[in-house]
């Protein structure tokens, strides 16, 4: 992937994960769904793990749920709802991230969902998905009816169906970095000019090399105020 293009991956991502912040400081223990075409290349993925969560992606093109988990972005891909959520429950459990990839028909393993009673807490749509198309699914309207919340990066369709909508904040900037070193000293930097009890920021820089790997090198999207800035200049 080229540097502009993971930087935009990457900043993505930030907005996700801070539109998830926003409904929960912590995500440990909660389960998110993401499905249909696209939703394997968004950046809800890593924003899950990175607030905390547990992920499970229904999606029906093999190659692109694949290519997520080379890139760090799926821990493990499976072919059955079954195997999907033994890997699932126990670490729902324990509050750890974990992300699943189920390559399957999305109507079909969505109708087994609620058939199981598998209630995810909620939907993400991710950049470049066709909301109305997934907003429509039949089981997708059964499982916002019994309680799941559903957010979105898209259109006013998403809204309209009582989705929030993910935006940007007034202060992110972009750290650029010359290289893997660099980036890392520049996190360094970061975390030592960041409070101790701010553990939304702290979480960030922190996992955001783990959870998404073109964010280990290029540069780093982060929040900071006009005053941290100026500091981190110093």
């Amino acid at each position: 992937m080229e540097i502009a293009n993971a930087s935009t991956h990457q900043l993505e991502t930030l907005r996700v994960y801070g539109a998830l912040i926003d409904e929960r400081n912590d995500w440990g223990g909660r389960l998110v769904l993401c499905c249909g075409e696209g939703c394997a290349a968004s950046g809800s993925l890593a924003a899950v793990s990175i607030a905390g969560g547990a992920t499970l992606v229904l999606d029906a093109d093999g190659v692109a749920v694949k290519s997520a988990m080379r890139r760090g972005e799926l821990d493990f891909v499976v072919n059955t709802l079954d195997e999907a959520l033994r890997a699932l429950k126990n670490e729902v459990r324990l509050r750890r991230p974990l992300s699943v990839g189920l390559i399957a028909d999305v109507s079909a393993a969505l109708q087994e969902m609620v058939e199981r009673g598998v209630l995810p807490d909620l939907l993400l749509i991710g950049v470049n998905q066709n909301a109305q198309a997934i907003l429509q699914n039949t089981s997708i309207r059964a499982l916002q009816a019994v309680g799941m919340a559903i957010q979105s990066t898209v259109d006013a369709d998403a809204e309209a169906a009582g989705a929030h909508i993910v935006g940007m904040r007034q202060d992110e900037f972009y750290l650029p970095a010359a290289n893997a070193a660099e980036l890392r000293a520049l996190d360094e930097r970061l975390l030592a000019i960041l409070p101790a009890d701010d553990l939304v920021r702290r979480r960030w820089v922190q996992r955001v090399p783990q959870y998404l790997r073109d964010a280990r090198s290029g540069g780093r999207w982060v929040w900071l105020s006009e005053e941290e800035r100026q500091r981190l200049g110093d």
